[in-house]
């Protein structure tokens, strides 16, 4: 039996690894992708960012398409976490290097030193990148920290890390102070990158424009930056083709109003979806306000972004742990799950609005005001409008955040109020019959949102003279 020290170094190893492995491809890939001409740097910028924001358990179940037939054990089994790992965060951490511009003249004068494009890199480049790499290194950790619907979905219980057994130690053992004693030491874990992380100033919802570049890049980022985009595409086309899987899309899509092959599922997987598009509704509606007053205070920052630090495994088990103190009509019905994920959209949203209010220009409030505009109006008629893709963009993340959480929802979401990423879990777990086509038309229908998502975020904004 696998004790909990154990499980605690595994995650850390797990987390660890992971960050490193993200980004020793992810340098390379953003130095090549900083020297795309705007047009192809928005294309290849998208592509390589869709994994870092779909849910784990969907990254898991798409990798798992050329796994499947693996024979898994908890070495090997790690070993294709790290990988799948890489291949989520590596995007994220090209996106982070190529939004940090170099400036020209001082490149200008290395070049005429002497300096060749290994040295521009090494001693000019790099160490300007540091502290953001760090910062988003750190995240990556944090992240795959908590990455409990991959683990679950892409192993099949072979690897055992702190969110797989708590899970298991609360939901099918009932043994609670087990399951609490391991929610303290994934808490720990996290905590801890979460404060190393803070030190760095890190940004988790860092997906700026991508800057040119003045250094060229090397056949080395030009091929990893290809193989990687290659890799990405791969796993992206085998869940949409196999969209297809069985009597065709259409059959699939039809499909999805039933309760699987011989009716395994409590609703039918439209219903879930529903309920996830309901969760995801409310969410929004709570989290973009809350998220839009937090990003005009820079004190507020520590706040926002601190449920990043917190595993949705060891929030869901606390809320089912406190829910019998909570009035019945939050705990008897859905309110509660997206109660909940509204922690998990708030980072994200504040990261998206954050530097778009700090942005704007002070000098409009102020013209509106001498004119009379109060600050209601100031709001409405000035700021509003000129920040409206922002908050677009704001709400959009945190609906998919709410649509693809799968931690939380495993212990709070039950019966009729199951969500999308349960049902699809229960699906993937008896791929027969018409199931696995299911599964793999509502993976396609996510991804294919999130890459709209990601592109128009990719799209430069419009300077103003």
């Amino acid at each position: 039996m696998t004790t909990s020290l154990e499980l605690l170094l595994t995650t850390a190893f797990i987390a660890v690894v992971s960050s490193g492995l993200s980004v020793l491809a992810g340098l390379p890939i953003g130095f090549w992708l900083s020297s795309l001409p705007p047009n192809y740097a928005r294309i290849v910028a998208t592509l390589v960012t869709i994994p870092f924001l779909l849910p784990p358990f969907l990254i898991g179940i798409s990798v798992s398409i050329y796994t499947g037939a693996l024979e898994l054990n908890s070495s090997n089994g790690i070993l294709l976490i790290l990988a799948t790992h890489t291949l989520m965060n590596a995007g994220f951490i090209a996106r982070v290097v190529a939004s940090k511009s170099l400036e020209r003249d001082q490149i200008d004068a290395a070049k005429l030193d002497g300096a060749t494009r290994l040295q521009l890199r090494w001693f000019i480049q790099i160490p300007q990148l540091l502290p953001a790499v760090a910062s988003a290194a750190l995240l990556v950790a944090l992240y795959s920290s908590t990455s409990y619907g991959l683990v679950l979905t892409l192993t099949d219980g072979k690897v055992q890390t702190l969110e797989t057994e708590i899970s298991l130690s609360a939901l099918q053992y009932l043994d609670l102070e087990q399951a609490s004693l391991l929610a303290l030491m994934q808490s720990g874990l996290t905590i801890l990158f979460f404060i190393a992380a803070t030190r760095f100033s890190a940004n988790p919802g860092s997906l700026s424009e991508i800057e040119q570049g003045p250094i060229s890049p090397g056949l080395p980022s030009r091929l990893s930056g290809v193989l990687f985009s290659a890799a990405v595409l791969m796993v992206l086309l085998a869940v949409l083709l196999r969209s297809n899987w069985g009597d065709g899309v259409v059959a699939n899509l039809l499909n999805l109003g039933s309760k699987g092959t011989r009716s395994m599922l409590n609703i039918s997987v439209l219903d879930a979806a529903l309920n996830s598009v309901r969760n995801a509704i409310l969410v929004i509606a709570l989290v973009t306000p809350m998220a839009w007053l937090l990003a005009k205070r820079e004190r507020s920052r520590l706040i926002s972004i601190l449920p990043a630090g917190v595993s949705p495994v060891v929030l869901g088990l606390a809320a089912l742990a406190i829910s019998g103190y909570l009035p019945r009509e939050v705990t008897s019905g859905w309110l509660l799950l997206p109660l909940v994920q509204v922690l998990f959209a708030l980072p994200i949203c504040y990261q998206v609005l954050h530097p778009a209010r700090q942005g704007f220009e002070v000098e409009q409030r102020e013209a509106a005001a001498l004119d009379g505009a109060g600050a209601l109006k100031g709001l409405w008629f000035i700021e509003l409008p000129q920040l409206k893709r922002s908050i677009a963009l704001a709400a959009s993340f945190a609906g998919l955040t709410s649509l693809g959480e799968f931690g939380a929802a495993s212990f709070l979401a039950f019966g009729s109020n199951e969500t999308l990423p349960i049902v699809m879990y229960q699906l993937a777990g008896r791929p027969g019959g018409d199931n696995f086509g299911m599964v793999m038309v509502a993976a396609a229908i996510y991804i294919l949102l999130t890459a709209l998502i990601v592109w128009l975020l990719a799209r430069p904004s419009k300077t103003h003279s």
